[in-house]
């Protein structure tokens, strides 16, 4: 991990604080040290329910998801659990910025709005933003509201540093099974049936605010080469970026794409994390990807 740090030039009380669900895939020690606000998740197997990092760890959840049929469910943390955030967040009179994923594959940004217009008869000031991305994409959205907020901007800047990231940010997924997104219905049972007879690895990224297909490749010994040319593809080779690199319970993947892509760009700041439930579910393990976005300068 390689993060630069701001200090707080606004005094002991910020003008504002960002608050953001655990989509975002941002390490719980950074959202620690920039002071930020996660609301979690909430996975289900079968009739139990789990906070994501409150209740079930990563490892328990990769668990119990590679050894039962049965689906894991995730959804998006109730308007009641946002309020409390809020409220959390804006002791003090601080005002509120919260950052969520794409309202195209989660109901966590309405009901972050839902929690914001209950709160605003009573003068509570929150913004909320749609990043129309999700994972580290969405993280490096958080993160760099954060500094904005910890060197004492004012909360329309703060915003605006946040949407400025989202727009900018390219998230690409390399997916090593096609058995999880076909078990929760994200790809038909005949397409799986001859991906997996064919070893078919599909390259997922976000456009729009939407994860769609953006190439199959043959064999997991190519997929690796396959996805950093994608990358490049949207990201010329040399640039100047902050690298976010995600997994699910694949971290040597993870270290050899950093390792790879630190190669073909000039890295300022990456982060290594694993992904939570809300994308393992899907992608199933070994899954790995980047979420990067060019540095002004």
């Amino acid at each position: 991990m390689n993060l630069k740090m701001v200090g707080n030039t606004a005094g002991t009380q910020p003008l504002v604080r960002v608050v953001t669900d655990s989509v975002s895939d941002v390490p719980d020690d950074i959202l620690n040290e920039l002071g930020v606000t996660m609301v979690p998740v909430i996975v289900r197997f079968g009739t139990e329910e789990f906070r994501d990092r409150r209740d079930i760890t990563m490892d328990q959840f990769m668990a119990r998801l590679t050894t039962t049929k049965e689906p894991a469910r995730t959804s998006q943390p109730s308007p009641g659990a946002f309020v409390e955030a809020f409220r959390q967040a804006a002791e003090g009179g601080a005002a509120v910025v919260s950052i969520q994923p794409s309202a195209k594959f989660s109901g966590t940004y309405q009901s972050a709005c839902i929690a914001r217009d209950i709160l605003a008869p009573e003068g509570y000031r929150i913004e909320v933003l749609n990043t129309e991305t999700g994972s580290m994409g969405q993280g490096w959205a958080v993160i760099q509201a954060a500094r904005a907020a910890l060197a004492g901007l004012p909360v329309e800047r703060v915003l605006e540093r946040a949407r400025a990231i989202s727009q900018r940010v390219h998230v690409l997924l390399a997916v090593d099974t096609l058995t999880y997104l076909q078990r929760n219905g994200r790809l038909g049972r005949v397409p799986a049936m001859v991906g997996s007879f064919l070893s078919l690895k599909p390259i997922l990224a976000v456009r729009h605010g939407e994860l769609g297909l953006c190439e199959m490749v043959r064999g997991a010994d190519k997929l690796k080469a396959r996805l950093v040319k994608a990358i490049t593809r949207n990201v010329p080779e040399g640039a100047k970026v902050a690298l976010g690199v995600v997994h699910a319970a694949a971290r040597e993947k993870a270290d050899q794409l950093r390792q790879e892509l630190s190669r073909v760009y000039r890295v300022v700041e990456s982060v290594v994390t694993e992904t939570g439930p809300a994308i393992a579910a899907n992608t199933g393990p070994g899954a790995f990807g980047a979420m990067l976005y060019e540095v002004d300068g």
